[in-house]
């Protein structure tokens, strides 16, 4: 049985991970996917294959006008199921989808640490609505508030993670643009890299006094590489300088997907220090890449990467030093975790065994 379904989502870009889960759909299963963005809709790789829409709701505290509900309800009448991917979009869709007796999944992808209190309230309140509420981590899952987990069935809640493209990633891996920045990086330093929004969840201020601290310790020269922008970058930049590594950091900016897999390709060591993640789809592409990984000792890097990866507790530069100088110092060892790495995502986070999933469950929804 061949399904219709709608993903809605506050905005949509190249780097959007329900983007990846819908055309992983279109391309691996029978299921037809379009895409519904609340306020703003860029392009991403796939769009010539997922139907892309966008209200261009207003810009103010509610989001919402008599104009956007009718043109919400309309849109997703003809749909056998309804996706909720963000909490404010989400909420309206389920509310929406509930009214018109269309089943409805809402995705999880983040803490609750994450959640602004209104958010949490109207996406826990309205996720009673909804068929399913897919979590991408056991972590999300477990951090489910009481209040919320009280209103849910256990047979609602369920646990899908996010997935990578491996051959897309090989092929930019291979051919792909090297962010120009990296140019000055010297041949013979080895690589720290990082990719993500330059903000308080991502911690990179650690990241950076680890690297000064690694170089100090290291008989290899130690280099870093950002991929991201952020309201932060300006406070990083001053930090790096302050430590004075800034001729020994590179800030690449905010790039194509393609040229972070490029990135990665030519990345001796990941490290990604967060204070809290949903699902990271940045570390799992860096492990997909081959790249031997250090992540902040936090549930949702610890119980999937436990036995292919390092950790350190979040805010412990000296501990995240320690794991780069290892590594740095240890070929061999960089070679064991780029292949167990490899072979854990080739085995459990393919974006066409994420699709499976999620075929499966629409079927057991409207069965």
């Amino acid at each position: 049985m061949s399904l219709q379904v709608c993903f809605v989502v506050n905005a949509v870009d190249e780097t959007s991970v329900p983007a990846d889960i819908a055309t992983a759909l279109v391309d691996h299963t029978d299921v037809t996917v379009d895409i519904l963005a609340w306020f703003d809709a860029d392009r991403f790789h796939g769009d010539d294959r997922v139907g892309l829409s966008c209200l261009d709701a207003p810009n103010t505290t509610l989001g919402i006008d008599r104009e956007t509900l009718r043109a919400a309800r309309e849109f997703l009448r003809p749909y056998d199921i309804v996706q909720a991917h963000h909490n404010h979009s989400g909420s309206f869709a389920k509310l929406i989808a509930a009214s018109q007796g269309t089943p409805s999944v809402s995705r999880e992808g983040n803490m609750r640490c994450g959640f602004t209190t209104q958010g949490l309230v109207l996406n826990g309140l309205t996720n009673p609505l909804s068929e399913r509420i897919v979590c991408n981590s056991v972590a999300v899952q477990q951090s489910l508030r009481r209040w919320e987990r009280w209103l849910l069935s256990d047979e609602q809640v369920t646990i899908i993670p996010n997935g990578v493209d491996l051959e897309r990633i090989d092929r930019a891996g291979k051919h792909g643009t090297i962010p120009a920045e990296m140019a000055d990086i010297d041949d013979k330093a080895i690589t720290v890299g990082t990719a993500g929004l330059i903000e308080k969840q991502k911690n990179q201020s650690t990241l950076l006094r680890a690297v000064a601290a690694a170089r100090s310790r290291s008989n290899e020269p130690i280099e870093l590489s950002i991929a991201g922008d952020g309201p932060l970058e300006s406070e990083l930049r001053t930090l790096a300088h302050d430590l004075g590594i800034s001729d020994f950091v590179h800030f690449l900016g905010r790039l194509e997907r393609d040229s972070v897999y490029a990135m990665l390709s030519e990345t001796d060591i990941y490290a990604m220090p967060s204070l809290w993640e949903g699902f990271s789809a940045a570390a799992v592409e860096a492990l997909a890449s081959g790249t031997p990984a250090v992540f902040s000792d936090i549930p949702p890097f610890r119980q999937p990467y436990d036995n292919v990866a390092l950790f350190h507790p979040p805010r412990d530069h000296d501990a995240l030093a320690d794991h780069i100088v290892k590594l740095a110092e240890n070929e061999e060892r960089r070679a064991e975790m780029s292949a167990a790495g490899r072979s854990l995502v080739e085995a459990n986070y393919t974006v066409k065994r994420v699709a499976s999933r999620y075929r499966e469950l629409y079927q057991t929804i409207c069965k």
